[in-house]
Order: structure tokens, then C-alpha cells, then sequence
């Protein structure tokens, strides 16, 4: 997915995706670049499980025990159980649960989180789009412009918006159907892909090549993506149920749009 504006752009690469940061007004482009770098090394501190330095890890150690959170992972940690309630468990982030609705086990009190024991958290499903509202609206906030930052297929807006929009180009891989919308400030745009380059030719592909949501942030938007890929057939009901604009490409290329796709 690559945003196609006519604004000042700064691309580089981070957790293995395509990081960009677009600000309306190119004086504020060093700024924001710096702003956003800074906040994402934060994140990778903070809510990366993979590092045995993180504050998830030390949280995820402490299964059965109540534990103090900063600011930045108990965001985290309450979008995530979001996530799950949302999706009715498709994106549960309650791992080696002996029993299902793991994440209403939970318990989130003053700052302090309690996982159930023997369990953990993943985070995977929401941190990234989390964090691109993050930087997106900490940007906007401080420099006081519009900016988009893009993390991968999670797109977070804020700030005065730019005429007539922010243009976002949709695709996959090249080849791919694609098409270009225009979404306003403050709004988000998520694309969950099940295309591997490692394995391009599964025994049984799954339905859904790729979903794209715009919702009013790029958590929900990436959330309700993520989980429609994993519905198959039932991902169609269910985005009408929410009503939100969606993009559908199936295994045969064929694009679906839901809900006003813009």
C-alpha cells in the first residue's frame, strides 16, 4: 500500500515494513520524521514480545500477578482487548488460554493489568495500527499540521486536512487490482493480506486475498480487516453489520466493495 500525494514524504524501513510519514506543510517534514522514529523505537521497547527486554515481556512473566503499566502498553493492552471484543475473540490476544473469551480474563485496574496464569498477551494483531494513531495524532498534536504516517498496510490520518484529502493508492502486490481513494483527516485506512511470498501457491488459498477497511482510526480499521480475512465467506455479512467502507479482493481477483468504499 503506498500513499500518492503531492505532499512532502519520508520513507524508510521498520519491524519489517515500509515506514511513511506525509506532512501537508514540507517545512515540518524533518520534525515529524524525527517525531515518528522516535515514537515507534518507544514502541518496540514497550510492546514488542519478542524482546526479552520489553515491558510486554516483563508483563507476560508476571502472568497471575498484577502489574503496573506505563502509559504507552496499557493503550496498548486495552485496544487489544477491544480488538477481541469487537471480532467476538478472531483477534483474542490471550495466548496458551485453557478456555475460549480468554481476553475477558483480563483484569485492567488503575494502570495495573492481571493476566490469568499460565497465559500471555500477543500484541501482533493491533500494536502496529495503534501505533501509527499514535504517532499520527502526537504529530499533529505537537507541529500542529496534518500528517499521515503509514506503517506497512496500517494508515493513521490527523491534523488539518489537505484538499482534497489524503490519496491513498490500494495494492497488494504488483499486478494486483488496485484503486485510489481519497479519505479524510482524522480517519484511518488498513489492508490484511493473506499473500505469502513464501508460500504462493497454498494447497487450499483462503478466500480473501486481501481486505482494506477505512474506519475512524487505523486500529478498528485494521481490526475488523484482520478479522474479515479469517471469516471467509462470512466476512461480507459481517463488514455490512458494521458498516464500514471495505474492499474485498477473493483468490480470483475479483474486488467486492462494501458500505460506500470511497
Amino acid at each position: 500500500m503506498t500513499a500518492v500525494v503531492d505532499k512532502a514524504t519520508k520513507s524508510w524501513s521498520m519491524w519489517g515494513v515500509r515506514a511513511t510519514v506525509v506532512v501537508a506543510d514540507p517545512a515540518l517534514l524533518d520534525s515529524a520524521w524525527h517525531l515518528v522514529r522516535g515514537h515507534l523505537a518507544g514502541a518496540d521497547v514497550v510492546a514488542n514480545g519478542i524482546r526479552e527486554d520489553s515491558e510486554l515481556a516483563a508483563l507476560n512473566n508476571a502472568a497471575g500477578r498484577p502489574v503496573r503499566l506505563s502509559a504507552a502498553l496499557a493503550q496498548q493492552v486495552r485496544r487489544a482487548l477491544e480488538a477481541a471484543e469487537l471480532t467476538d475473540g478472531a483477534l483474542d490476544p490471550v495466548v496458551d488460554a485453557p478456555r475460549p473469551r480468554a481476553w475477558r480474563s483480563v483484569v485492567v485496574h488503575d494502570g495495573e493489568v492481571t493476566l490469568p496464569a499460565g497465559t500471555a498477551l500477543d500484541l501482533t494483531a493491533t500494536s502496529r495500527p495503534v501505533t501509527a494513531d499514535r504517532c499520527a495524532e502526537e504529530v499533529a498534536t505537537l507541529l500542529g499540521c496534518g500528517v499521515l504516517v503509514g506503517l506497512g498496510g496500517d494508515v493513521s490520518t490527523a491534523g488539518p486536512q489537505p484538499d482534497p484529502g489524503w490519496q491513498i493508492k490500494v495494492e497488494d502486490l504488483p499486478g494486483d487490482p488496485s484503486c485510489q481513494v481519497s479519505i479524510p483527516s482524522g480517519y484511518g485506512l488498513a489492508t490484511a493480506s493473506t499473500v505469502s511470498p513464501l508460500h504462493p501457491h497454498p494447497d487450499e488459498p483462503p478466500r480473501w486475498r486481501t481486505v482494506t477497511v477505512v474506519a475512524e482510526s487505523a486500529f478498528r480499521a485494521a481490526a475488523a480487516g484482520k478479522a474479515a480475512v479469517r471469516m471467509g465467506d462470512g466476512a461480507t455479512a459481517w463488514l455490512r453489520q458494521l458498516q464500514l467502507p471495505a474492499r474485498l479482493v477473493d483468490r480470483d481477483r475479483h474486488v467486492t466493495r462494501l458500505g460506500g468504499w470511497p
